[in-house]
C-alpha cells in the first residue's frame, strides 16, 4: 500500500501548479488501478479543512466523496502517541499531523508519497520509503 499525504490530493484537484497536478493525478490513478491507494481519516479531515478554507468544498463534493471511499479509520491512539513521541524527539510538534501520518503509514503501508519536504527530518526515524515529490 502507498500512503498519500493530503497535499497530493489537494494538488490533484486544485490547479495550483500544472506539473504537480498532472503528477498527483497520475500517481493517484495508478495507485487506485493497482489497488495500493491509501489515505487515513486524518488525511481526509485535512483535505476537508483545506477545501473549506479555500471556500470550494461545495464544488469539490463529488471528489471528496470519492476520496472518502478510500479513507481507512485508523487514527488510533497508539498512532497518535507514537507520532507525538517522534515529534518530541525531533522538537517538531508543530508538525504533529505529519508525524501521525508517518506512523499510520508505517502500520499499513510500505511507502508514503508527499510534496512536503518537512518529511526529510523524519526519514531517518522510519523504516518505510518516503517519496518527496
Amino acid at each position: 500500500m502507498i500512503f498519500f499525504d493530503t497535499n497530493v490530493l489537494v494538488y490533484a484537484v486544485i490547479n495550483q501548479d500544472e506539473e504537480k497536478m498532472k503528477l498527483s493525478q497520475t500517481l493517484i490513478a495508478n495507485a487506485i488501478e493497482n489497488d495500493t491507494f491509501f489515505i487515513s481519516t486524518l488525511v481526509l479531515s485535512e483535505y476537508i479543512f483545506i477545501l473549506s478554507k479555500l471556500k470550494i468544498i461545495d464544488e469539490q463534493h463529488r471528489q471528496l466523496m470519492f476520496f472518502s471511499s478510500f479513507a481507512v479509520d485508523n487514527h488510533s491512539t497508539p498512532c497518535l502517541l507514537e507520532g507525538y513521541a517522534l515529534c518530541r524527539k525531533l522538537d517538531f510538534c508543530k508538525n504533529i499531523n505529519d508525524a501521525i501520518h508517518l506512523k499510520v503509514a508505517e502500520k499499513y503501508c510500505t511507502k508514503l508519497v508527499t510534496f512536503d519536504s518537512d518529511y526529510k527530518k523524519m526519514q531517518p526515524y522510519t523504516t518505510i520509503e518516503v517519496e518527496i515529490l
